[in-house]
């Protein structure tokens, strides 16, 4: 099945109000969720690299095996369940490959991990081991919106609290999901801007899986876990195919900006220790998406030309940032020549400061833009 769903970050001052208004949206027709779940994939992690994800997880007294994979665009991704069993007292949890058989999951497993459900049926051989867990407890709400519109459509509201363990290591969860269950998949969107306006809370693409992936690496480490490393995504050229249409071209050409676009923004928001490369990413991704609108300015296409005034206020403030470090090194220079100690020529240094870059990545504008 296709999921279509999109994920916010929650700024942790407007965490309570959130709580609150899925509480009294819920009025009590769900309980609390406690989500344990153990991550597999191979030591190489090919799972990973393939951007999917293969987990078991116990969902209250359900246990729950699911393959997720990157679908069609940054909002739908393929997800197969299949019920698994409980693992017996002091046993470990294992992944069974069988579990996918007869799924659009099984090709996507034999193609990654070289699985032969005909000589290995439970996917042993492929290597598969456990990297990290999640615990988790889920308030979840439904609500309609759009009533009465060509948007309307049923969405699962999902507030996700708790950690990402991998060894010694652990990050904490924080997470909004909005969920497409019935309707139109706009409405997704509708119910997004709304919170997004509301509580300020802030688009990410990167799953669990992918946190938890960087976090098992570092566990893995011989010594001490060494500092986060700098992850920048960079331009991925628009997937074709060789009949593709016009109205497909221009359409993977966007996707392919906003992908670039969104990662980086979404690493940003995490508030990296190390951010020059991945600014660069974003402002180059918003860039490519400037230059994809004034190539199809002439034309009839339905391209989202509105969209742009969010996409250049945001270049424009990246590059104040960008100017300042490339400038940096330049009064110091001229003191130690023996030249006067000169500012750099910006009015608001402020939003020179990789603190800017965060709260931008953050800001209701670049994930309204997306």
């Amino acid at each position: 099945m296709q999921e279509i769903e999109l994920k916010f970050q929650i700024p942790a001052l407007a965490l309570s109000a959130v709580q609150a208004e899925l509480t009294a949206l819920d009025g009590g027709h769900h309980a609390p969720l406690r989500l344990r779940a153990a991550y597999f994939d191979t030591p190489e992690r090919a799972l990973a690299h393939a951007h999917m994800a293969l987990r078991v997880r116990q969902e209250g007294r359900r246990w729950v095996q699911t393959l997720k994979a990157g679908g069609s665009n940054t909002m739908m991704r393929l997800e197969d369940n299949q019920p698994a069993k409980a693992p017996k007292a002091r046993q470990a949890v294992v992944a069974d490959l069988a579990r996918h058989l007869g799924t659009p999951a099984e090709t996507a497993l034999r193609t990654v991990l070289g699985w032969d459900p005909a000589q290995d049926p439970s996917g042993a051989a492929t290597g598969l081991i456990e990297l990290y867990r999640t615990d988790i407890t889920r308030h979840r709400a439904r609500v309609t919106v759009g009533a009465g519109t060509p948007y309307e459509g049923v969405v699962e509201l999902a507030l996700d609290l708790g950690h990402i363990h991998a060894g010694e290591l652990n990050v904490t969860v924080r997470e909004l999901e909005i969920e497409s269950i019935s309707g139109h998949p706009m409405a997704v969107i509708e119910a997004s801007r709304d919170w997004v306006r509301r509580h300020g809370v802030w688009l990410d693409t990167q799953t669990k899986a992918h946190r938890g992936d960087r976090l098992a690496r570092r566990a893995a480490a011989v010594d001490a876990p060494p500092p986060e490393a700098e992850h920048a995504t960079l331009a991925r050229p628009a997937r074709l195919q060789p009949d593709s249409t016009l109205d497909q071209a221009w359409r993977a050409a966007l996707e392919s900006c906003l992908e670039q676009i969104s990662a980086n923004m979404s690493e940003l928001g995490t508030a990296p220790a190390a951010l020059q490369q991945t600014g660069y990413q974003w402002r180059l991704g918003l860039r490519r998406l400037r230059a994809l609108a004034r190539l199809l300015k002439p034309t009839r296409l339905p391209f989202p030309h509105a969209a742009l005034a969010h996409a250049d206020a945001l270049y424009a403030q990246l590059g104040l940032w960008r100017d300042a470090q490339a400038l940096a090194w330049l009064p110091a220079k001229i003191v130690r020549k023996g030249g006067p100690d000169l500012p750099l020529p910006y009015p608001d240094m402020s939003a020179t400061h990789d603190e800017a870059v965060v709260a931008l990545a953050r800001s209701g504008p670049a994930t309204t833009l997306c």
